[in-house]
């Protein structure tokens, strides 16, 4: 609940008087006043707009009004500060009956939970005002690693930690489920570059979401290291079922501070307002920050304090000229069995389809790229994903589409047991001659002479993407699927280092489309127009005349 400063002003007396009754009734209708007397050692800066909002989002999600909740914010932003007097103010009123906590490190989860139980030991407005919260004496192995998995509070609430890997199966407190989530830390500079870690993570999230009782609400805490990650995906999972989602970059695109009482911009402002000021209360110049935090030579100021994405890798795209592109976009004029169509076969043009398979298993996908060369500028025309078809069952897949073009060249990647098993079957039912056979980079002539297939090597990958990217900022390609766009928005130097280990079995972020359009793309030097049947003549047999 939010409060003025003239409201705060007329509460303050009730709050430091000595009815308990009278501060406790105040106090529970407000996690920001709860927090201020219960907790003044947070209170070093005054707090900023969004602290107000937090604490109303939560109040909200406790109470039934609100059920899904998302906080991105800078890092030092006080989020987790503020979720866990939260926890604990649910306790205070018993407001909840079974609190989980989860995180992609299991371990990050139980020193919440810990930082928890050492508040409800140690405050001493706490003690006083509501007695023992949880008078069982810790172990010595939780006081010394500082962590603690599950526990029970004297007024009856259960907490327990959890990994975002674990299931949400059988987690029960007597007859009663969890009634709230928090989910902090799901997303780190090692998650964000496995994709399968990722997945789990939004399996679990979407887990939780489909098995949530009727009165229990969840809220996420984090940072925004990636476009296309789990936080992204909780975000607009959560804006699409109605939830609150907060997003505070220490400083707004207007260059206005978030927290203001707390930051200035440059060295010179903080030394001089710091002469003025207690040392508990000095001003943190970002520039400082800044040059902190990037010391290492990575932008992790821009990632972690202005939640720029893709500062954590440079764009190797221009993204300028990617969101025009999106904007230009138009649906594609056919959805031919999933492979998308926007343009129909013309027989006097050259085409190529370029193709990377994945395992099959929901992950990674099996993509195709169909480019016509003929038309000026040349244009994507057609495109494929399916991450669940068998590897095999794509070669048939590949045939299908190339054949609606001409049964035009096809240049799958054999990279990985996927590609390999793509390619034994695809040799056996399209023509050889049209699948393409690789080219040494060190030969003289530019001539297939090699196996059959796209192999991608530390060597060539940065040619075809450099290719790539050279046409399409030239204006030399139109690319058609903002799905591709979309994979080109968010794909940074870092990622195309990334990709070599992946083609030989390693997790990644998956560009499987983007791949495929790199692949289609280098076939440019090899596609041909596909001759015209000509019917063989035929002299009919020699009748004499008058004979019939």
């Amino acid at each position: 609940m939010k409060f003025s400063q003239k409201k705060l002003k007329e509460l303050y007396p009730i709050l430091v008087g000595e009815n308990v009754d009278e501060r406790k009734y105040i106090c529970g209708h407000s996690l920001y006043l709860f927090a201020a007397f219960y907790f003044p050692e947070y209170f070093k800066y005054q707090s900023a707009d969004f602290h107000q909002d937090f604490f109303d989002d939560f109040e909200k999600l406790i109470n039934g009004e609100m059920k899904y909740g998302v906080w991105i914010a800078f890092a030092e932003a006080a989020k987790t500060s503020i979720a866990k007097i939260g926890l604990i103010w649910v306790n205070a009123y018993q407001k909840k009956k079974y609190v989980n906590v989860d995180s992609n490190d299991k371990e990050n989860a139980e020193r919440l939970l810990f930082d928890i139980v050492l508040a409800m030991q140690t405050n001493k407005y706490l003690k006083n005002d509501f007695g023992d919260m949880y008078n069982v004496a810790r172990s010595k192995n939780e006081i010394t690693i500082k962590r603690i998995s599950n526990f029970i509070t004297a007024q009856g609430v259960r907490y327990e930690a959890h990994s975002t890997q674990e299931s949400v199966r059988g987690r029960v407190h007597g007859s009663q489920r969890p009634d709230f989530f928090l989910f902090d830390d799901i997303e780190n500079f090692k998650t964000i570059r496995s994709i399968p870690i990722t997945q789990a993570v939004i399996s679990h999230y979407d887990e939780v979401k489909r098995g949530l009782a009727p009165d229990a609400s969840m809220l996420l805490m984090g940072n925004y290291l990636i476009e296309d990650g789990s936080v992204k995906y909780v975000i607009e999972s959560t804006k699409n079922s109605g939830g609150i989602v907060r997003f505070i970059p220490v400083i707004d695109k207007k260059g206005v501070i978030a927290w203001q009482d707390k930051y200035v911009h440059t060295d010179a402002e903080a030394f001089e307002i710091n002469k003025t000021l207690p040392k508990d209360r000095q001003k943190v110049s970002l520039e400082n920050k800044k040059r902190e935090l990037n010391a290492g030579g990575n932008r992790v100021y821009e990632v972690e304090m202005l939640l720029n994405p893709i500062a954590a890798g440079s764009a190797f795209f221009d993204r300028r000229l990617v969101d025009i592109a999106i904007e230009k976009c138009v649906a594609s004029i056919e959805n031919k069995a999933g492979l998308y169509v926007w343009g129909e076969y013309n027989p006097s043009h050259a085409y190529a389809l370029g193709a990377d398979t994945g395992k099959g298993n929901g992950n990674d996908h099996s993509t195709s790229t169909i480019i016509d060369f003929t038309s000026l500028p040349n244009r994507q025309i057609g495109s494929y994903a399916n991450n669940m078809i068998p590897a095999d069952q794509f070669a048939h897949e590949l045939k299908r589409q190339a054949d609606m073009f001409g049964t035009c060249l096809i240049a799958p990647e054999k990279n990985a047991e996927s590609g390999g098993s793509c390619l034994a079957t695809l040799k056996m039912i399209y023509p050889v001659d049209m699948i393409y056979r690789q080219v040494p980079m060190d030969r003289l002539i530019d001539k297939p002479l090699g196996e059959l297939g796209w192999e991608t090597t530390g060597a060539n990958k940065y040619t075809i993407l450099n290719e790539l990217k050279s046409v399409f900022e030239s204006g030399g390609l139109i690319i058609e699927d903002e799905r591709i766009l979309k994979e080109m928005r968010s794909f940074t130097y870092t990622d195309v280092d990334e990709l070599g280990s992946s083609r030989q079995g390693h997790s990644t972020r998956h560009f499987d489309l983007l791949m495929s359009v790199a692949i289609a793309y280098a076939m440019r030097k090899y596609a041909t127009v596909k001759p015209p049947e000509i019917a063989i003549y035929k002299q009919p047999d020699y009748s004499p005349p008058g004979i019939e």
